[in-house]
């Protein structure tokens, strides 16, 4: 169908990123993309000036708030609904876009009825060390390894992966099924794939569909080995482990079970000690957050 897609992409703070991916977005355009959205947040509006001098025909939305990584998704799927697509291609500034990955994306997405979402197969760094990958608590999601998905399997179904070059049905909204906006900043994607999941909608990955995840990492010491770490700031800890005690306060140990929390809560603990700088400030964000978790505080926290 033509025009089925909406292509969102979020903002803040990253204006030359973005306009490099709409560069290429709209030199190799998709036959069944309907329109390009941009959400961003406390915005230049160069984003804006750009589309306009160069004739793109892009919906531009800036936010006078930090909407968050939450926030944001969540505008872009309103924001991709209201243009009558079916589905929303959702992009980070970092992304890359790929025409034929989309098609292989959508054509996974017909495959069956009630596909909530399509995934591409994250090719993780060699540098990520299997721990680092938060999904492989939360399993299965296309952030499993190649290796532990059959190979038979060309669309395998999941529960969960990054929002970041996602294509989500825009369908569940009318069921008033909706990103947890009030998580601000991480884990919304997996709060959305158990709404999804809650709601009797399929997510799958695409095989054929690859993606590249790409963090910026920073080199430590340990032991005599040097070992790569993303680098993320202090306040990263704060929100990831609230956001984790929040998603299971909503949907219960059938999403996110105490287990795997306590789980991540030692693991970071530990990491921290053993590889971060600035310890003390990050345990103190890490211990915080999770208070916050439990006494059920929602939305941009006092950090950053």
């Amino acid at each position: 169908m033509i025009g089925s897609v909406a292509i969102a992409i979020s903002a803040f703070h990253s204006d030359d990123a973005v306009i490099s991916l709409l560069e290429v977005i709209f030199a190799d355009p998709h036959p069944e993309v309907r329109s390009v959205i941009v959400v961003d947040s406390l915005g230049s509006g160069m984003i804006a000036e750009i589309a306009a001098a160069r004739h793109w025909q892009l919906q531009y939305e800036n936010a006078n708030t930090n909407l968050g990584s939450a926030g944001n998704l969540a505008r872009r799927m309103e924001l991709a609904a209201e243009t009558g697509a079916e589905w929303c291609l959702c992009l980070n500034h970092d992304a890359n876009w790929e025409a034929d990955r989309l098609s292989a994306m959508l054509s996974a997405a017909r495959s069956r009825p009630r596909v909530g979402a399509v995934y591409p197969m994250i090719d993780h760094s060699p540098r990520e060390p299997r721990w680092e990958d938060g999904r492989r608590h939360f399993r299965p999601s296309a952030g499993t390894r190649l290796s532990e998905i059959p190979t038979d399997e060309p669309a395998a179904e999941v529960l969960w992966s990054s929002s970041n070059s996602a294509l989500y049905s825009l369908a569940p909204l009318a069921e008033n099924i909706t990103v947890m906006s009030d998580l601000w900043m991480g884990y919304e994607d997996l709060a959305y794939g158990f709404a999804l999941y809650q709601g009797n909608w399929i997510q799958l990955s695409c095989r054929a569909a690859r993606l590249i995840q790409v963090f910026d990492y920073v080199p430590r010491r340990l032991l005599g080995r040097t070992l790569h770490i993303p680098d993320k700031p202090v306040w990263y800890s704060y929100y990831n482990i609230r956001n984790l005690i929040l998603i299971w306060r909503k949907y219960g140990s059938k999403g996110v079970s105490l287990r795997a929390i306590s789980w991540k809560l030692m693991q970071t603990s530990i990491r921290t000690l053993l590889l971060e700088d600035k310890k003390i400030t990050r345990l103190q964000m890490l211990y915080l957050g999770a208070l916050a978790g439990i006494t059920g505080k929602t939305g941009k926290g006092p950090y950053p």
